[in-house]
């Protein structure tokens, strides 16, 4: 049998830790069972990774990072509103194309609140989605001509905090158009904040 190179066994691991969470849910996930999800003996787990907690640092870290790619697509018109508006729906078609991501994504979130280990790794997920959130709105401003009238970083934190909630509603009761409907009303709120620039 051929041995698998230790980056790629990381890679494998982590997969199939993700896979296990949004399956079966968090607690299902030991080490024996993402091994086995993984086709790898007990023992790479400890080969490649110092605790599970590093495990699962990695697999936020990856999982976050493909969110905040997905949620940095902006699509600008000259029209404040309508790039909110398309902003947010095409957020919202990367939530509808991979639910599992967010599921798993908020469940580590979850976890990590209550690992020592983990402490730092809710605060970069955040900071990451506050920042996106800010790049966001300041380049709709710029593309439309406008200034806000609050302070960027309470609008980013708005804009995180609205996309959390109907994410997590949805992840409920799977109501798409119901999501659709919030963002596009917050969307409109959002909008009426913005003022023309000079």
């Amino acid at each position: 049998m051929a041995r698998v190179p230790a980056r790629e066994r990381r890679r494998q691991l982590v997969d199939a830790a993700f896979r296990v969470i949004g399956s079966e849910g968090f607690a299902a996930a030991t080490t024996r069972r993402v091994c086995a999800e993984a086709g790898a003996p007990l023992a790479a787990f400890h080969y490649c990774f110092a605790s599970k907690q590093e495990l699962l640092a990695e697999l936020t870290a990856q999982t976050m990072a493909g969110l905040v790619a997905a949620r940095a697509d902006v699509h600008v018109s000259g029209d404040v509103t309508q790039s909110l508006r398309a902003t947010l729906r095409g957020y919202w078609e990367t939530v509808e194309k991979d639910p599992n991501r967010e599921s798993v994504l908020m469940a580590l979130t979850q976890h990590a609140l209550h690992e020592p280990e983990l402490a730092d790794v809710a605060e970069q997920q955040y900071a990451a989605y506050h920042r996106t959130a800010r790049e966001t709105l300041e380049e709709i401003a710029d593309a439309c001509a406008v200034r806000w009238t609050l302070p960027i970083a309470q609008l980013a934190r708005m804009l995180v905090v609205v996309t959390d909630g109907v994410t997590l509603a949805w992840l409920v009761d799977r109501d798409s158009d119901a999501a659709r409907a919030a963002l596009d009303a917050f969307a409109h709120q959002l909008a009426g904040l913005a003022v023309a620039a000079g």
